[in-house]
């Protein structure tokens, strides 16, 4: 291991090139003036290259403007509040705006949008932390984000188990006991409705250093051929509840179906964070293709509106269940056909927008989406509790029900902005030394 102290220095160049992992080429920097060195930070060789291979062909000052400036991009905060919303509305007990937020757009739902953004912003912050600080912390990153994916849906679960007892929603009634339905959620072995997203997600979040990482090695090929097979696989229903044992309950999205389009997110994200251009082109005609297709398909989902055919052209409940569960083409390419249309769209678009007070309502909640998820599962099993009583209320006292909870988002929002802030102010404080006695 070669060990070089890393002096303070305003002119100086260090160049690490890590040819596809056949070799590590470093230029020493040139001191250009007398300079005092830290003796106490030393870094590896392999570090070095760990932190400057996505910089063999982007240098990140090289910043692209495809997806917006580095830092948090306002679209995309806006567009993961947005989708909080509508998981918050789709996920309570029936009331008369589920109309409106159940896969309305055509055979796309809420959860590819979000999985998709999850990924995208993922390959943006974790390929900026490969960049700055190197694989380690990358990997240590990772392993506290899925610890914390990990004790929220612990957290959830238990909860929901003990309200349970207690003469809530039963979300374990094929286990005897407590403690048996407790472990096997636990071990994520079984995954009931609403409490197996976050599970997902932790396996997600598990296996993004291997992915960023064979990203940064020049190896995308590899990586987009390893998902599309898995992602070929649940097509054929492996992952599915027919080929698992009869013990294992992964819930209703099958998981090698679903990353595909987390992996799809973080290329897309990875490539922002190292200042790459688009893969996909700017084209007018791609974009027309794009709104035909989201016509048609839309046209298709309300045939008996828009249509007026009283017989289906195709049955819409399997490719709004069924096909849902394991990402099948047909919806992929309806979900592709959206997200390039708001690619496109001119950032023009979004400073009018950003101006509204809706925007910067959504762009908060998106700043904290995982608190704004965990409180909207929790309120959603509240509202499944009292799901008789929910529906003897009458439409107008729903759609108010309804309006109050996707309001109360912005109180997990407003704590853990506050417990940052706290955070911060705790770290900034200098910590005093023990003196010692003469």
């Amino acid at each position: 291991m070669l060990a070089t102290n890393f002096p303070k220095i305003r002119q100086a160049t260090l160049n690490c090139q890590l040819d596809r992992g056949l070799g590590i080429t470093i230029t020493r920097p040139r001191k250009c003036c007398r300079t005092r060195e830290n003796p106490t930070v030393t870094t590896s060789a392999t570090e070095l290259a760990d932190r400057t291979i996505v910089l063999k062909k982007n240098h990140p000052s090289e910043r692209s403007v495809w997806l917006g400036p580095i830092g948090r991009d306002a679209r995309v905060d806006a567009l993961r509040g947005f989708l909080l919303v509508l998981i918050m509305v789709n996920h309570l007990p029936r009331h008369p705006l589920h109309r409106f937020v159940s896969q309305v757009f055509g055979f796309v739902s809420v959860a590819e949008g979000f999985v998709f953004m999850s990924g995208l912003v993922t390959g943006m912050v974790y390929g900026r932390t490969l960049v700055k600080s190197g694989r380690t912390a990358l990997r240590h990153r990772a392993l506290r984000r899925a610890r914390d994916l990990y004790l929220a849906h612990l957290c959830l679960y238990s909860f929901a188990l003990l309200a349970g007892l207690w003469g809530g929603l039963s979300i374990a009634p094929r286990f005897s006991s407590l403690w048996t339905a407790w472990w096997h959620g636990a071990t994520l072995i079984y995954q009931p409705n609403l409490f197996d997203i976050l599970p997902m997600y932790c396996v997600f979040l598990l296996l993004v250093p291997f992915v960023v990482e064979q990203m940064a090695r020049g190896r995308n090929v590899l990586v987009w051929l390893f998902s599309i097979t898995l992602w070929l696989l649940a097509q054929w229903g492996i992952g599915g509840p027919a080929h698992n044992p009869s013990w294992l309950n992964l819930g209703f999205f099958n998981i090698l179906a679903w990353q595909l389009l987390f992996v799809a997110g973080a290329y897309f994200g990875y490539r922002k964070a190292t200042g790459q251009p688009s893969p996909v082109p700017a084209s007018r005609l791609l974009f027309t293709f794009c709104l035909v297709v989201v016509i048609v398909l839309f046209t298709l989902r309300h045939q008996g509106v828009l249509l007026g055919r009283t017989s289906p052209l195709f049955n819409t409940e399997i490719m709004l269940q069924e096909w849902r569960s394991i990402n099948h083409p047909f919806r992929l390419i309806n979900f592709a056909a959206y997200a390039y249309i708001l690619w496109y769209l001119p950032r023009s678009v979004d400073q009018r927008f950003h101006q509204l007070s809706l925007s910067r309502f959504l762009r908060y909640l998106g700043r904290h989406s995982l608190q704004v998820f965990v409180w909207s599962i929790f309120l959603s099993y509240v509202a499944f509790s009292f799901k008789q009583p929910w529906h003897s209320l009458s439409p107008v006292w729903q759609i108010l029900f309804v309006l109050g909870s996707t309001l109360s988002l912005v109180l997990p929002a407003w704590v853990h902005e506050h417990w940052q802030r706290t955070a911060a102010v705790r770290n900034s404080i200098p910590r005093l030394s023990p003196t010692v006695a003469p």
